[in-house]
């Protein structure tokens, strides 16, 4: 991840309809040139297109009040979805309705914040300094720092948004996707007793229907028995697709065959110390503050025939073929 100049970004127009729409957007390289037009069909004509379309049903949508219309908002959604404008629309309106049903979780996203602060200098999740060799994001987390007297899975809900929020408007980002690895080792029954089946139920529903990023692998490492239950629990609450995506490893030693290990920290094996790649991250969180917190001024109305996120995947699992999926297990 290259370094930014420490400049906050603007606080973006919330208006639903603004008098002019900001256009602005990343040039891509080479890579996430080839990636956008071979996997998400984007072409210029089709991008420009698509804006049109998503801001034409932003406007006339009756329980949007306020909303980020920018292209580099917008494209979140677009480019996740590959350009299905249903799809895009459906997830950006389960995005909105989100922020509203669970406010502990998607809003303060601040690093001013005392206890999102601390968790951010613990190493609690943090993106690696550098690509990997397809262009991928790397997001490494340790589940050790979570101390469950001080924090909730709440905190920890907020510090993934914190850290997707300072991601997600990137371009290469949007086009390449992310890797994410998690340092299972120092995890506890207190931390594992934060989390209840209604929790791992709604995050399933948010991360299936309403996360605008596009993950390409989730790695766990040191995976104790319980989580790995739980995990497995999981599995059955989320898509295919992503299901097929995680893989838990006994040793860094067999993550290092999936992933160069000179991209993570020092400490387990990479370059950069621990607390290079957290200061990197940390200076974006300062850097992205006021955009983030301009996400709490957004407006939805969140009605009961639109409220996706109180709906239970009960249902789903029930109709589903229950015990059929791959269940993980230690390379």
């Amino acid at each position: 991840m290259p370094s930014d100049e420490l400049s906050v970004l603007p606080v973006p127009n919330l208006d639903k309809a603004p008098e002019r729409y900001d256009n602005e957007i990343d040039e891509l390289d080479a890579n996430c040139q080839q990636l956008a037009r071979d996997f998400l069909r984007e072409t210029p004509a089709v991008r420009d297109q698509s804006l049109a379309q998503l801001r034409d049903w932003i406007a006339k949508h009756p329980n949007i009040k306020r909303c980020r219309t920018d292209a580099r908002f917008l494209l979140r959604f677009l480019r996740t979805k590959k350009y299905s404008f249903i799809n895009a629309s459906q997830m950006l309106e389960r995005y909105l309705a989100c922020r509203v049903v669970h406010p502990h979780w998607f809003q303060r996203l601040d690093i001013e914040d005392r206890e999102m602060c601390d968790l951010v200098e613990a190493g609690f999740l943090y993106p690696l300094l550098e690509k990997d060799d397809r262009g991928r994001t790397v997001i490494f987390g340790d589940a050790g720092t979570l101390n469950p007297k001080q924090f909730t899975i709440g905190h920890g809900s907020r510090m993934h948004m914190l850290v997707g929020e300072t991601l997600y408007d990137d371009a290469s980002v949007q086009c390449a996707g992310f890797v994410l690895i998690y340092d299972l080792s120092g995890i506890t029954m207190g931390m594992l007793g934060l989390v209840t089946l209604n929790d791992i139920r709604d995050l399933a529903t948010y991360l299936n229907n309403a996360v605008p990023m596009r993950i390409q692998e989730l790695h766990f490492v040191n995976t104790p028995s319980l989580a790995l239950k739980i995990a497995n629990y999981t599995l059955a609450v989320i898509n295919e697709k992503l299901r097929n995506r995680i893989m838990c490893h006994r040793t860094w030693e067999d993550l290092h065959k999936k992933i160069d290990k000179r991209l993570i920290p020092q400490e387990y094996g990479g370059v950069h110390p621990k607390a290079d790649h957290i200061a990197a991250f940390k200076q974006r969180c300062h850097v992205y503050r006021k955009p983030m917190l301009a996400l709490d001024d957004m407006d939805f109305e969140v009605t009961r025939d639109l409220d996706y996120c109180k709906k239970s995947v009960v249902g789903e699992i029930e109709t589903g073929p229950v015990g059929s999926f791959r269940k993980l297990q230690l390379d």
